[in-house]
């Protein structure tokens, strides 16, 4: 299913959809990212990237430019910046995706298994983080939903930090587009997730319960190899993020025994590890891999790699993330 408007994600099996994939001005950085670490034999949730080609379409058919340049006519005469931004991500989110994009995604939410399979939807910007809300819409279970929320993340592009910060470097916004990733769901919620992050000849984890990366994790130290050292401090873990109806998140109060025991295996970590120093191999450069480890199948998946800052603190918040610099 090579297309101008879908990609898949692991496009391993189709040397066009392989290449695609890796492209960042069409699947966006992190599309791109995660594409790599896949050839690298790494693991990353199934899935596919609707296109900046999808977004460029669906503006032109839905003839949103004009509305996006008055928006702005008004807003540079003196109209409240918060006013115009919310003009035009309400003009989106009313707009009718283009028949062609329609089929793509349809046909490719389909090879997921279609209506019934809980997704997540999320930007993949093409550029680093300069403001961008960078929306996630999460266990969604049919295509009307998952179309729905492809047009709320195309209307992210129009936030109002955003929209501030490319007037103010004098960026044309209309020239710009916004990649969307769209994969099943990984069911971190009864299992965990964190990140993994080399440093020197260790590798740190940290790992909580559910969904978020709270503040009193579990943290690893592990010294990869063929028989890994691992230094283990047990964190409190004393809440875990869970999925809410109707699509949200919501935190709980964790068990006596989830308190008491490890997120991750020996065997976890060994993988996390090699994960963790191939990713590092791969980009030349510290990498930080925000993993799940899916509670129904025991599987570990990479969601996000991202360059590694120095004191690094990674906010969750029903899933919006800290800006994050870009590759060189």
């Amino acid at each position: 299913m090579n297309s101008e408007y879908v990609v898949r994600l692991n496009g391993e099996v189709d040397p066009d959809e392989a290449k695609a994939a890796l492209d960042p001005s069409q699947v966006g950085l992190k599309v791109s990212r995660l594409a790599e670490l896949a050839q690298q034999g790494i693991r990353v949730p199934e899935g596919f990237a609707v296109t900046a080609s999808a977004y460029r379409e669906f503006v032109c058919d839905s003839r949103l430019g004009p509305t996006i340049a008055q928006a702005l006519r008004r807003f540079r005469a003196g109209r409240d910046l918060v006013v115009a931004a919310a003009e035009i991500r309400s003009a989106f989110r009313d707009a009718w995706l283009p028949p062609a994009v329609v089929d793509e995604i349809v046909a490719a939410y389909a090879e997921l298994g279609g209506d019934g399979t809980d997704v997540a939807v999320r930007c993949s910007p093409r550029v680093a983080a300069d403001g961008l809300q960078d929306d996630v819409f999460l266990h969604l279970s049919n295509v009307q939903d998952v179309l729905a929320a492809c047009r709320r993340c195309f209307a992210s592009l129009y936030g109002t930090v955003a929209v501030g910060n490319r007037e103010a470097l004098a960026i044309d916004q209309l020239r710009v587009a916004m990649p969307v990733v769209v994969q099943p769901m990984v069911r971190a919620d009864l299992a965990g997730s964190g990140t993994a992050r080399r440093e020197s000849t260790f590798v740190r984890v940290r790992a909580s319960w559910g969904l978020a990366d709270h503040a009193d994790a579990d943290l690893y130290s592990v010294h990869p190899g063929d028989r890994p050292l691992v230094v283990r401090h047990r964190g409190a873990k004393q809440l875990k993020t869970v999925y809410a109806d109707p699509r949200g998140t919501l935190e709980v109060p964790t068990t006596a025994d989830e308190r008491a025991g490890w997120v991750l295996t020996d065997d976890d970590l060994r993988e996390l590890a090699s994960w963790s120093v191939a990713a590092d191999r791969h980009f030349r450069r510290p990498t930080t891999l925000e993993w799940a480890k899916d509670g129904l199948s025991g599987r570990l998946y990479v969601l996000e790699v991202r360059p590694a800052v120095a004191s690094e603190t990674v906010l969750r918040v029903r899933g919006r993330a800290v800006p994050e610099p870009q590759y060189g």
